[in-house]
């Protein structure tokens, strides 16, 4: 009687522990820890080793269909991650994920995945804009940058190109935003603005003059000289997957801008008007390593190296599909497409003294910013960049 009374304190004993530590199935932990066997059911756990572990947030998750809202560095099968990064194995189904690797991994948003089928919406380390709108910017992050109706911002700026945006109002059945409606790029002395005109066409003018398709035309290339530069312009009424889209090349950038007619559904089933995306791919490095911009300054980031991914450093920057520039969004404010403002690099003949050191990234260019229009049904369309050439157009 005495040995079977201490073997049922020792079980009862190793049963507390167990409980206490997290151990077998259906633990069912509010904020979790380490809890190793199957369906945990963490809403805040980290580090559990199983299956069906359904963490909100977890953190280094081990197993197969994890189904975490927020969670990092998760190995395994059918993941289902919210926002998850950097996550290991096939179909993980991630919103806005990155890294991953695996195949079909299906993400919103997701950027360096490796694999095949991952059909990522704006994957790939692209930067760029979307409606209310979402940017990108050369760093991979995804952001929203709401604006302000009929106002123009700063998108990119360095010493011999300006890039900027106008916003309209979009009414989304959820909440009114903002749609870009105009672009403008300065490159040296040449001026282009594109914008949607009342009918939903697309309107481009170069130095102040519109450009016009004669009857029967649907592309004009054009080659303005540009004296200690290059610029090739290109304007396709049916560009493939694209539709009308004008492309911009110079020494430095390419940038693609493409209209979205209207008539697109939001989420919630109501129809959009006509809006403009954009693509940004810099060639090669700025002049002095400087850009400014809502999208140039995701440059800087880069050169940040991992700095802007740890919390105890200065330079910080949470992924948390927030803007965060220099300053708030109306520092960002310019007058017209080509207004400048004091922050700008444009035109400005200073020096900076680069000084490498191991801690300083090599960037492999080219490098990608883009922006679209957020809360759409139809996926965003893939983009492929590339200098044009071969074509017969004007040379001005």
């Amino acid at each position: 009687m005495k040995l079977y009374k201490a073997l049922l304190l020792c079980y009862l004993a190793a049963v507390a522990i167990n409980i206490a530590a997290g151990q077998g199935s259906g633990n069912g932990n509010d904020n979790g820890q380490y809890n190793v066997g199957s369906g945990n059911g963490n809403i805040n756990g980290v580090g559990n080793l199983g299956s069906y572990n359904g963490n909100g947030n977890g953190a280094y998750n081990t197993g197969n269909q994890n189904g975490n809202q927020n969670g990092l560095y998760n190995i395994g099968d059918y993941n289902g991650n919210g926002n998850g990064r950097a996550n290991t194995g096939s179909n993980n189904g991630n919103n806005n994920g990155g890294y991953n690797t695996g195949s079909s991994n299906g993400n919103n948003n997701g950027i360096g995945n490796v694999g095949s089928g991952n059909g990522n919406g704006n994957g790939n380390g692209n930067a760029g804009g979307r409606g209310d709108p979402i940017l990108t910017g050369f760093d991979g992050r995804s952001f929203e940058f709401k604006g302000e109706v009929g106002q123009f911002y700063d998108i990119l700026s360095e010493r011999f190109h300006l890039v900027s945006t106008k916003l309209k109002l979009g009414e989304m059945w959820n909440h009114n935003g903002t749609y870009m409606e105009g672009y403008g790029l300065q490159y040296r002395d040449h001026q282009v603005i594109i914008e949607i005109t009342p009918e939903d066409e697309l309107a481009v003018t170069m130095n102040g003059e519109q450009l016009v398709m004669t009857k029967g035309e649907t592309e004009l290339e054009m080659v303005p000289y540009v004296e200690g530069g290059e610029m090739v312009f290109l304007w396709q009424l049916h560009r493939e997957g694209l539709g009308n889209a004008v492309e911009i090349t110079t020494d430095l950038l390419q940038v693609l801008v493409w209209l979205t007619p209207a008539g697109t559904v939001d989420e919630g089933g109501k129809e959009q008007p006509a809006y403009l995306n954009f693509d940004v791919a810099l060639l090669g490095p700025p002049a002095g390593n400087d850009m400014q911009g809502i999208v140039g300054e995701t440059y800087n980031r880069m050169l940040a190296g991992d700095a802007v991914n740890d919390p105890s450093s200065h330079l910080f920057m949470p992924d948390d599909y927030e803007f965060h520039g220099k300053g708030p969004e109306t520092d960002y404010i310019v007058e017209g497409y080509f207004g400048q403002r004091e922050a700008s690099p444009f035109g400005k003949d200073h020096k900076r003294v680069l000084i490498e050191s191991e801690d300083t990234p090599r960037l492999a260019f080219p490098l990608r910013a883009f922006g679209r229009a957020a809360s759409l049904t139809t996926a965003p369309q893939p983009v492929t960049l590339h200098a044009s050439g071969g074509r017969k157009g004007r040379f001005l």
